[in-house]
């Protein structure tokens, strides 16, 4: 697939289906996974990169999933291609300022996309409209399960996956739901909410994840740890936190349409 067939094409996410999507943007679940005898993409020289992206890309393009790609390799890609796949949610802003020995590798759909040499060897992401965390995990277990059956993934039989970053090592998964909170903001609920989600031990970030803005107010809510925990705990617990931010929201955009009533009646 072009590039030009990939912006051509609105993602599914884009479509504003889904369970709780009149608040619910997207839910993401993301697995980092490294490869044995290969230094993490940050402590690597390129030649490394290189060899790794040599390796790997072929298997990554070959899944199944994979038939209709869109792939790129970094070494050629333009900035303005690069800020487009980072405003589809396809690649990371820290992925997008890598260069030689990095690529992207995009399903037909966009629902599926995985990084090479990003903060870890692989990001393999899953993306679903609406509350469905679930389903873009299974999207992204069997894209593992295959990857994985090919590459040798490092692994510690007590510690789980290991990667770069330790607040990722165990299930190396991160799962995140995009909300539009607008009427929380305006009835200025919205800071209170971010701090009892991170009194439960998870993270609120901004519209491209951790380090930026609410723009739009729109919020990202993420898990925070992964090591000793399973990834259906993480997902069920994180659902449940939704819910009840999605009643809130909801019944904030009420009240606001009851008091925006009573002023239009006075």
């Amino acid at each position: 697939m072009q590039f030009k067939t990939l912006i051509n094409h609105p993602a599914d996410w884009m479509q504003g289906s889904g369970p709780h999507s009149d608040v619910v943007m997207t839910s993401r679940v993301r697995l980092a996974r490294n490869l044995r005898g290969f230094p993490f993409p940050g402590y690597s020289q390129e030649y490394q990169r290189l060899e790794l992206l040599n390796l790997a890309r072929p298997v990554v393009e070959d899944l199944p999933e994979m038939k209709e790609r869109y792939s790129e390799d970094y070494a050629t890609i333009s900035k303005i291609k690069k800020q487009v796949l980072v405003e589809r949610h396809l690649i990371s802003r820290e992925h997008a300022a890598r260069s030689a020995g990095c690529a992207v590798v995009v399903d037909k759909s966009q629902n599926i996309s995985i990084m090479i040499n990003e903060e870890d060897h692989f990001r393999i992401q899953g993306i679903r409209p609406g509350l469905n965390l679930r389903s873009a995990w299974d999207l992204v277990d069997h894209i593992d399960t295959e990857m994985e059956a090919s590459l040798p993934y490092a692994y510690d039989k007590e510690l789980g996956y290991l990667t770069a970053c330790p607040t990722n090592v165990g299930t190396g998964m991160r799962a995140s739901v995009m909300l539009h909170l607008p009427a929380l903001a305006l009835t200025e609920q919205i800071n209170p909410v971010i701090k009892a989600v991170g009194k439960i031990g998870l993270a609120v970030r901004g519209l491209y994840g951790e380090g930026t803005e609410a723009l739009g107010n729109l919020f990202q809510i993420s898990n925070q740890h992964t090591l000793g925990e399973k990834e259906g705990e993480i997902i069920t617990s994180i659902e449940r936190v939704i819910e009840r931010v999605v009643t809130s929201e909801i019944n904030a955009r009420q009240k606001l349409i009851e008091e925006n009533s009573i002023m239009l009646k006075d």
